[in-house]
C-alpha cells in the first residue's frame, strides 16, 4: 500500500477516534446536566413542600389555621398549590457535592393577599370572614418565611417517557399507583400544568420587541393588561405528561405559537396601552417576524399530601397518640393552676364605683385568657399538647370552653388606679374529660 494512502488512513482513524471521544464526552456532559437539572427540580419541590407546611400552619384566628381554611375547598387547595408551584427561587441554586440546594422566600403580606384572593374566588363557608386575614399579623409575629429545599438524583433514577396528551393512564409508574390516589395524580398534573403556564407567561413577558423594549414594558403600562396576561396563553397546547418513576414528581410539557400570543396581546395593547404609540407599530412588525416561532416550557408538580395512599390527617394522628397513653396519668393532674390579670381603672368615669367594677371585670377576663393559654400548653404526651387535641373537633373545643368557665375567681382588688384579679382551676377534671372523650370515640 502506498505510503501516502497509509498516512491518509492514519489521519482518518485518528479523526474518527477523536470524534468518538468528543461524542462520548458530550453524552456524559448531557447526562450530568440532566441529573443536575433533576436535582434542582427535586430541591425546588422540597422547598415548596416546606413552604406549604409553614404557610398552612399560620394562624388566621385564635382557633383556625390556614390548613383549616384551605381544606374546606378543593378549589382553594388547588389554587394554593398552583401559586406555590409558581414561587420564584431566591438567587441561584447552589450545590454541595451532588446535593442541590434551593432557597425560597415569601412575605406574610403576600400570603395574606393571596388568601384573600382565594377567599373571594372560592370560599363558601362561614367559619372565617375576609377581614380576619388582616389580623394574621397579630397572630404570626414575623414578616418573611424563608425555607431551603434539598434534592439529589439517585444514580439509577429514570423517568418514564413523555405520554402524549390523551395517551391514557397506561404509562403511570407502579410507584405512583402504590403511593398516590387517582385524585392526587390529577391534582399533581394540574399543578404541573399551572407551573408550565407560569413559565410560558414569564418567557412571553421577556420577548424582545425592539433593541430596548420587551413585552413586559407594555404590560406595566396598564393594570388591566397585566391582570389579563394569563388569558393570552390559554391556547397553549399540551404536548404530554411525564411521571418520574421513583419520585412523586410529574412534568407537563406545554407549547404555544408566539405569534398567537402576541396577536392577542396587540389587541389588548391597542385598547389599554398608554405609552409611546410607535411601540405598537414595532409590536405589529414583531408579530410578522415570529410567524412560526414556538415556545415550549415544562412545568413540575407533586400531589397534595392529603391525596397520598397512606395519608392520615393530623388530628387522627394526634388522637391515636393520646389514646395510646390513656393509662399513663401526667404529673400535672393533681395540680391547681392560677393566673393573674390586670386592667386600668377609668379615672374619668362619672361613677367611681362603677369604674372600679368594670376594671375588676376586665382584669378577671384577662386572667381567664391567660389561664386558657396555660391549659392549651399542657402536654398530653411528649409531643402532643391540649391545644393540638382541641383542634380535632368542635365537640372537644366546646367541652374545653365549658370547662374553663368553671375557673374560680380567687381575688380581685383595686390598688393605685389598677385592678388585679386572680383565678384558679383544678386540673384533675380535664384529664377525666379526655379519658371519657377518647373511650367514647
Amino acid at each position: 500500500m502506498p505510503k501516502r494512502v497509509n498516512m491518509l488512513l492514519v489521519v482518518l482513524g485518528a479523526a474518527m477516534l477523536a470524534t468518538t471521544a468528543l461524542a462520548e464526552t458530550g453524552a456524559e456532559a448531557q447526562e450530568r446536566a440532566r441529573k443536575k437539572a433533576m436535582a434542582i427540580g427535586a430541591a425546588r419541590a422540597d422547598a415548596i413542600r416546606k413552604l406549604a407546611q409553614q404557610i398552612q400552619g399560620l394562624r388566621i384566628t385564635s382557633d383556625m389555621t390556614v390548613h383549616d381554611f384551605v381544606t374546606e375547598s378543593d378549589a382553594i387547595n388547588l389554587d394554593l398549590d398552583a401559586w406555590l408551584r409558581g414561587m420564584k427561587e431566591v438567587g441561584q441554586p447552589k450545590f454541595d457535592g451532588e446535593e442541590a440546594i434551593v432557597e425560597m422566600q415569601v412575605t406574610l403580606k403576600t400570603v395574606i393577599q393571596k388568601l384573600k384572593q382565594f377567599y373571594t374566588a372560592h370560599y363558601k363557608g362561614d367559619k372565617v370572614k375576609i377581614n380576619s386575614f388582616e389580623k394574621m399579623t397579630e397572630y404570626n409575629k414575623f414578616d418573611v418565611i424563608t425555607v431551603e429545599g434539598h434534592g439529589v438524583v439517585p444514580e439509577d433514577l429514570r423517568e418514564e417517557p413523555l405520554v402524549t396528551a390523551g395517551g391514557g393512564g397506561g404509562k403511570i409508574p407502579p410507584y405512583w399507583r402504590k403511593h398516590c390516589t387517582a385524585r392526587g395524580r390529577l391534582m399533581a398534573v394540574e399543578a404541573a400544568r399551572a407551573d408550565a403556564m407560569r413559565k410560558l407567561a414569564q418567557r412571553i413577558q421577556g420577548v424582545r420587541v425592539t433593541a430596548d423594549t420587551v413585552v413586559q414594558d407594555y404590560v406595566t403600562q396598564s393594570d388591566d393588561v397585566n391582570l389579563r396576561m394569563d388569558t393570552f396563553i390559554r391556547g397553549a397546547k399540551e404536548l404530554g405528561v411525564r411521571y418520574h418513576r421513583d419520585e412523586l414528581i410529574v412534568e407537563v410539557e406545554m407549547e404555544i405559537l408566539l405569534k398567537t400570543v402576541l396577536t392577542k396581546f396587540k389587541s389588548w395593547a391597542d385598547a389599554h396601552y398608554k405609552g409611546d404609540k410607535v411601540k405598537l407599530t414595532a409590536l405589529e412588525e414583531k408579530i410578522e417576524k415570529v410567524r412560526y416561532d414556538k415556545i415550549v416550557e415544562t412545568g413540575m408538580g407533586v400531589p397534595p399530601k392529603k391525596y397520598l395512599q397512606d395519608y392520615q390527617p393530623e388530628e387522627v394522628v394526634v388522637f391515636e397518640k393520646v389514646q395510646a397513653t390513656v393509662n399513663t396519668t401526667p404529673a400535672w393532674v393533681t395540680e391547681t393552676i392560677r393566673a393573674t390579670g390586670e386592667a386600668a381603672v377609668d379615672t374619668e368615669a362619672e361613677n367611681k364605683v362603677q369604674g372600679e367594677l368594670m376594671a375588676k371585670r376586665a382584669a378577671e377576663m384577662d386572667a381567664r385568657r391567660k389561664l386558657a393559654e396555660q391549659l392549651q400548653g399542657l402536654m398530653l404526651t411528649s409531643d402532643t399538647s391540649v391545644k393540638n387535641f382541641m383542634a380535632q373537633s368542635d365537640t372537644v373545643r366546646s367541652r374545653m370552653e365549658a370547662y374553663q368557665l368553671g375557673a374560680k375567681l380567687v381575688d380581685a382588688e383595686v390598688k393605685d388606679g389598677k385592678a388585679v384579679a386572680e383565678v384558679e382551676l383544678d386540673l384533675k377534671p380535664i384529664w377525666q374529660m379526655w379519658i371519657i372523650h377518647i373511650k367514647g370515640q
